[in-house]
């Protein structure tokens, strides 16, 4: 499986995630008013080869470090095209923004000879399915050709067209989808992404134009009454995450859901409305010993990217982290190393800033044990940028509300074991998330990618009391049932390379986009 590989060395299993049947709620069963897609997460190094984490614990210790490379992170869903329907598997991806699906003439399947694709690169396509566009009566072409590559350097080419489409129960027939005639990936992907990223306009310097993709289809449909869509990912031992179409389930945090803009670091390049997820995070510090430091109070535009298992940040940012918990710099590892004893019962947090309020992670969360007595810091230098991506290692410590229709945020402490309980309030306008509160830093934003990062300057600490959760109380609310898992998550949980957890992911955004975007500017 090489789809949306992040070419970046990490050290972990990879999780993947097949999708259960989307629970349709609100009204009436005809006029649902939200999709919920609850997800099973499994774990390996491969889309094939993954099993559950009980399944991986059983394992054989004792991997060697260049065998833990973090090729994707990913989740599936099946769709039925095509009269007769057509089951077919696809990837879901928070960093694209179309659907295409694997023809069945594509030269890369076994079962298709062709002279064009040497054998050794063909894969049997029969896996995830193909769609066979002579054996449906009611597709469509537009006759437009369709054209995406990824930063793994797989690709896929085809035709535009429509025809029936389903997701289980659910009808999104009038969504566009390109069929690859040709492509060397061995599933096709379903794009939720921001309209920016769609190929029709970024791929189209003359006579670009969007249109609706999956999240604004289930919105015309009435599936639901908004384009935004939540994500909880639990803690990372956890059976599943979910996702929310066109609404919010307030079990799933603690405190106010605060919103913010989304900052548009591509202005430059021609795009007029922001194409990523990426907020302002307005500072980092730290609390150790009851005592706050405030690491930095620059603002950075900072990526919300839940396919990246790691958190990037700027250099000397990293620096001062790394050197306010003892961590040293490891030439052999390539990261910085802690000795384990001294933070495997370390109350230590990492406190995030985001102009108003905070989102908290313990120490523990941004570190993994390797051998012995050795642990990494799993925050890494992003090299050449004053940017950052802040990856799952800190998305299992928030709720986030992405609000594809007004170009916004919204995030608060996540709450983890809630998989049982539901507040869910579904939103009926444009107007975003009725109960969420205007971040005080709302109009403060990133305007540009700051020359240095200031450490050790202002402080971030100033923030109400109900804007920074006190983590050992915040993020687990515990049911009886949950009593086992519970203490194992809140406590330090050393992940052994051999034997490692990682958190839910939703899927791709960064490295996919990136390369998108180098095709055309």
């Amino acid at each position: 499986m090489i789809l949306l590989a992040y070419l970046v060395e990490s050290l972990f299993f990879i999780p993947n995630y097949s999708l259960s049947l989307p629970q349709i709620g609100g009204g009436d069963s005809k006029q649902p008013d939200y999709v919920n897609l609850k997800f099973k997460k499994t774990y390996g190094d491969s889309f094939e080869g993954s099993t559950t984490w009980s399944a991986l614990a059983k394992r054989t210790r004792g991997y060697e470090l260049v065998d833990l490379v973090n090729r994707q992170n990913f989740y599936s869903v099946d769709l039925d095209i095509g009269t007769p329907s057509q089951t077919i598997t696809v990837l879901v991806d928070t960093g694209s923004s179309d659907l295409w699906v694997t023809g069945s003439d594509n030269p890369y399947c076994v079962s298709v000879k062709s002279n064009l694709v040497s054998s050794t690169n063909k894969f049997d396509c029969n896996t995830y399915g193909t769609f066979d566009k002579n054996q449906s009566s009611t597709w469509s072409s537009n006759d437009t050709l369709f054209s995406i590559t990824y930063g793994d350097t797989s690709f896929a080419r085809g035709t535009w067209g429509q025809d029936k489409l389903h997701l289980d129960d659910l009808d999104v027939s009038g969504l566009s989808f390109a069929v690859a005639n040709v492509t060397n990936s061995t599933v096709g992907v379903l794009g939720i992404g921001l309209p920016g990223l769609e190929v029709t306009y970024i791929n189209a310097p003359r006579n670009r134009y969007q249109y609706d993709n999956f999240p604004m289809i289930l919105k015309n449909s009435g599936a639901t009454h908004s384009n935004l869509y939540s994500l909880h990912l639990d803690h990372p031992e956890a059976e599943h995450g979910t996702v929310l179409f066109g609404a919010v389930d307030h079990s799933k945090y603690t405190g106010s859901l605060y919103t913010i803009p989304l900052v548009n670091t591509l202005k430059t390049h021609g795009f007029s409305d922001p194409a990523k997820f990426e907020v302002t995070l307005q500072g980092v510090g730290i609390v150790a010993n009851n005592t706050q430091t405030t690491l930095t109070n620059t603002k950075i535009a900072a990526l919300l990217d839940s396919g990246t298992t790691l958190t990037y940040l700027p250099q000397a940012l990293v620096q001062v982290i790394a050197d306010s918990i003892g961590a040293r710099w490891s030439s052999r590892y390539g990261y910085y190393i802690v000795s384990c004893r001294a933070v495997e019962n370390s109350d230590t947090t990492l406190v995030f800033d985001f102009g108003g309020f905070h989102i908290n992670g313990k120490l523990t969360d941004f570190i993994v044990e390797t051998f012995g007595n050795v642990c990494l810091l799993t925050i890494i230098e992003e090299t050449g940028s004053n940017s950052a991506i802040l990856g799952d290692n800190f998305l299992i410590n928030a709720y986030v509300v992405f609000d594809l229709e007004n170009n916004e945020i919204s995030m608060a402490q996540a709450l983890h074991n809630v998989d049982d309980d539901q507040d869910i309030e579904i939103v009926t306008s444009n107007a975003g998330v009725a109960s969420a509160v205007t971040a005080l830093g709302y109009s403060s934003t990133w305007t540009a990618e700051p020359s240095t990062i200031e450490t050790f300057a202002g402080d971030i600490f100033t923030v109400s009391a109900g804007a920074t959760a006190n983590y050992t109380t915040a993020k687990t609310r515990q049911s009886s049932s949950d009593t086992e898992s519970n203490t194992a998550s809140t406590s330090m949980n050393r992940k052994n390379l051999a034997n490692m957890n990682v958190p839910f992911t939703f899927l791709y955004s960064f490295p996919l986009l990136g390369s998108i975007i180098a095709c055309i500017l």
